[in-house]
Order: C-alpha cells, then structure tokens, then sequence
C-alpha cells in the first residue's frame, strides 16, 4: 500500500471514528436519555456526605446556556453555593436571571483568558477557601467543532449528571488525598496534545516548584472536580487577568491554554492524586 492509500484510509477511518462518536455522544445527552438518568438517580437524595463541603463554580460566556449550569448545581444533593463569573458586559443580564436564587454569588471579569482567568481570579481571592471539592463548570461551545454541543453536554452529564454521580464524586473526596476528579475519557495524557504549549507550561511548572512533577496529563475541556487547597501552586502565582491575552478567538498557545494543563500539575506538586469518575488514580 503507497504512502497515500495508507494516509488516505487512516484519515477515512479517523472520520469515521469521530461521526461515530458524536452520534453515540449525541443520543447519550439526548433529551429522552438525560430523563431516564434523572429518574433513576431521583431515589438519591438528601446529604449522604456531610463533611464534605460542596460548591460549583462556572464561567458563563454564553448567557443562554445558564440554564444547563442551574441543572448541575441543582444535581448535587444539598444547597451547594454557586459561583459564576461572567463578562462585564453581560452581569447585568445573568443578574437578572437568578435574581431569587440563594447562594448565588456573581464574580465580574474582563472577557479575556475565557474561563481560566476569572477561575484564576476567584480561587486567589480567597472565595473557594471554604470547601472541600468544587465543581468546575463553563458555557462551552467550541463552535470550531462539529460536536462541540455535544462535548459541552457529555462533560455536564458525566460530571454531575444527577445526585448518584455527585454523592459517588463527593465521597471521593472524604479521602484527604483527592485533589482533581475528573472524566477519565478526557484526561490527555499523548505528546500531540501539549500543541504549542509544552515550553509554557514547564516554564509555568517551575514557577510553581513543579519541575518533579510536570508531565502532560490533563481534562480537556478544563471541566472537573477539584479541592481549592490542591491549586495552591497555581494560586501562588498570584497571575491577574491582565496577565492573559486579549481575545482573539485563538485556538492554541495561550496562556490560558497552559494553565488548562497546569491543574493537574499543582495538584501532584502539593502531594494530591488525581482520580476518575470511578476512584481511580489516574497516571
């Protein structure tokens, strides 16, 4: 087989792959599936983990999608407080739509660095100090992918798709050593998936101490459970959202694209493990 047919028939069958993919991703989250899970998840219910104090924090860009936050945060068993950063312009608006909700606490940034530098911002703060594992959320699109709604909703169902999934996550974290959770079918761990940032993020790594420590495995898409005292690393950087670049609608080498693999980095640096869905420690 010439160099060609044999590229030809692995790009055919990487097609192939992701159509395959996005139709099975596009049934799981279909409306018909997200109900069934909600019934049978409904017999959970009440706070089968007392000590361990919950949160959620999201990044609303696209204001429209607020809703789909409200559904995690409402998955977790318990008045979980929700923190939501959102782009100056547009505080007004997402004001408005929780006005009455309680708990809810709106975090104004510039909109750059899309949802690592307001992250960055609240956990230096100070605001997350108070608990012991926090959800990660953020309106993703990802317009440039033809699944992108589809891998914005997988994150949310796997992550805290009704309250078994958030009790099974919240236990994890009783054990003091947890400090990421995340969905195992996005941890990148293959050298393709430094891209452009491999030089950045060692560089970032040995800022934090990290050196020991700095190898690529990481949740794309930036969506995961984590304990605000396992980012002390990063937090210590004390980066401002002057620091990331101005939006550009760039897809790779920025700083935001580093510190999205940094997490895992801070957390190995302070001694904590990072684990899946399941429990299990990841590599």
């Amino acid at each position: 087989m010439t160099i060609a047919r044999k590229f030809s028939a692995t790009f055919a069958r990487h097609v192939v792959e992701k159509v395959a993919a996005a139709t099975i991703g596009s049934l799981f989250v279909s409306d018909v599936s997200q109900r069934i899970r909600r019934i049978l998840s409904a017999r959970v219910t009440g706070n089968p983990v007392p000590g361990v104090r919950a949160a959620v924090i999201a990044h609303v860009y696209y204001v429209e999608l607020l809703d789909e936050i409200l559904a995690c945060r409402e998955a977790i068993p318990g008045s979980v407080p929700l923190h939501l950063t959102v782009p100056t312009d547009r505080v007004d608006t997402v004001a408005d739509r929780v006005a009455g909700l309680v708990h809810v606490h709106l975090h104004p940034y510039e909109n750059r660095g899309r949802d690592i530098a307001p992250f960055m911002g609240v956990l230096s703060s100070g605001a997350l100090d108070g608990y012991d594992a926090v959800l990660k959320l953020h309106t993703k699109r990802s317009p440039h992918l033809i699944d992108g709604e589809t891998r914005r909703k997988l994150l949310f169902t796997m992550l805290c798709g009704g309250p078994s999934v958030a009790v099974r996550v919240l236990a994890a974290f009783e054990n003091p050593a947890t400090g990421m959770v995340g969905w195992r079918f996005c941890y990148r761990t293959g050298r393709s998936y430094w891209m452009k940032n491999e030089a950045r993020v060692r560089e970032i790594a040995s800022r934090m101490g990290a050196d020991g420590v700095a190898r690529l495995g990481f949740f794309e898409g930036s969506m995961f459970w984590f304990r605000p005292a396992a980012l002390a690393a990063l937090r210590d950087l004390h980066l401002a959202c002057e620091d990331f670049e101005p939006e550009a609608r760039q897809l790779d080498g920025t700083l935001h694209h580093a510190i999205e693999r940094c997490f895992t980095i801070a957390a190995w640096a302070g001694g904590y493990v990072v684990r899946d869905l399941r429990g299990r420690v990841l590599p």
